[in-house]
């Protein structure tokens, strides 16, 4: 089936952005594309008549609207347009979904499409806060247009956006890959663990081991556990479990509370290692909290300023780890490289301080179950052979598991 023959969904509130809706849909059969209109309007009259209605939508749960004039739950139209979107893509009769918003339609367009696979086109005209976009961004593969001006009407501004949204969604399409039996392994990364990664993606690439891997800059942790969630992996090998310092003292790496939990509630082996530990990321040298202001600093970045965690950090940051492992239902090893836990953390570096370091490691024996195996090394992180220990442990657990 040519992507021209797939329709795309226009995903909209006519009662209120019925003006831009008509806009973009002719703009997109101009360009030879079918649009298929979903209205998810809940309270005026839409501004013309959709494909799939809202009380098609709302049919689709077991939510009753009671009658005219009552307000809709919000969430009987979310979970609808996830049942209707699912069941046009599993029919394979769409190539893109586009949503045009205002905050709570944006909403409702990113909980509606969270669940499509990665890569599917996902884009939102949008004008959403900022925080609403940045939550969206970090979980979600959905391409954002900001309007920065406000939805009312097709103007100059908006027009721009829309003719952008045009031009791009007429060539975006959905090409899914063949399902291949591999086992896939994801791995956490930092510029300052890059070389253990290097070597564990090879040992086990060369293992016929699928690798991927993840930014520890909040975003990537974030994704990661959602994708984990859904079981995408196999394995992960969390090399670089530095967002657990941003939670803790409020960085800009957070990946929130979820971080270090999905793994360990489905069961998919689990190596562990204190990689990044030793710094929390902050901007520019301004923006570091007075707290911080007796701290060993490195400026990574004129954008980033990296501040030095504290025995008495490093000790939470442990036991916070240890309490989502020790709910794990599968297998979970934890490594400890004696010998440093970045690149900055090497002797004659800025973040050298083995009493930060081994606080980790003796809050880790105190609190971890015995059931979890703590292996110590000498080893910096960055040596070749923690990354063979890393990635010997999880060849032996996915061959046990074939």
């Amino acid at each position: 089936m040519s992507f021209y023959d797939q329709k795309i969904v226009l995903v909209s509130t006519l009662d209120t952005k019925g003006e831009e809706s008509a806009y973009l849909k002719k703009r997109l059969e101009k360009a030879g594309r079918r649009v298929c209109v979903i209205d998810i309007g809940t309270a005026g009259t839409p501004a013309f008549h959709a494909d799939i209605t809202r009380e098609t939508v709302l049919e689709q749960t077991t939510l009753t609207k009671q009658s005219a004039g009552v307000s809709v739950v919000p969430g009987s139209i979310t979970a609808g347009l996830e049942i209707i979107l699912r069941d046009l893509f599993d029919r394979d009769d769409i190539s893109a979904v586009v949503g045009i918003g205002g905050g709570k339609g944006a909403s409702v367009f990113h909980h509606a499409t969270v669940g499509l696979p990665y890569g599917f086109p996902k884009l939102l005209i949008t004008s959403a806060r900022p925080a609403m976009l940045a939550e969206i961004a970090m979980t979600t593969d959905t391409i954002l247009l900001p309007t920065l001006v406000d939805l009312f009407g097709v103007n100059k501004f908006i027009r721009a956006v829309l003719d952008n949204a045009a031009l791009m969604l007429s060539g975006l399409n959905w090409i899914a890959e063949k399902e291949i039996a591999v086992k896939t392994v994801a791995v956490t990364a930092f510029g300052v663990t890059t070389p253990a990664v290097r070597a564990i993606k090879s040992n086990l690439e060369q293992a016929g081991i699928a690798v991927i891997v993840f930014p520890a800059n909040g975003a990537g942790g974030r994704t990661m556990e959602a994708l984990i969630a859904r079981g995408a992996f196999d394995g992960i090998v969390d090399l670089t479990t530095t967002e657990m310092a941003d939670l803790l003292l409020g960085g800009t790496a957070s990946a929130g509370e979820e971080r270090l939990k999905a793994a360990s509630a489905i069961g998919i082996p689990q190596v562990i290692a204190p990689g990044a530990i030793d710094m929390v990321n902050f901007g520019p040298p301004e923006t570091v909290p007075d707290t911080f202001s007796d701290r060993t600093k490195y400026q990574h970045t004129p954008l980033t300023t990296l501040v030095r965690t504290t025995p008495a950090d490093t000790a939470q940051i442990a036991k916070m780890t240890s309490e989502r492992l020790n709910l794990a239902s599968g297998a979970v090893v934890v490594f400890w490289p004696g010998g440093g836990v970045s690149d900055y953390d090497r002797p004659g570096q800025d973040f050298y301080d083995p009493a930060a370091n081994t606080a980790w490691l003796h809050e880790m024996k105190r609190s971890l179950n015995t059931t979890v195996s703590l292996i110590e090394t000498d080893y910096h992180i960055n040596h070749p052979n923690f990354a063979a220990l890393c990635s010997e442990w999880m060849i032996t657990q996915l061959e046990m598991r074939t």
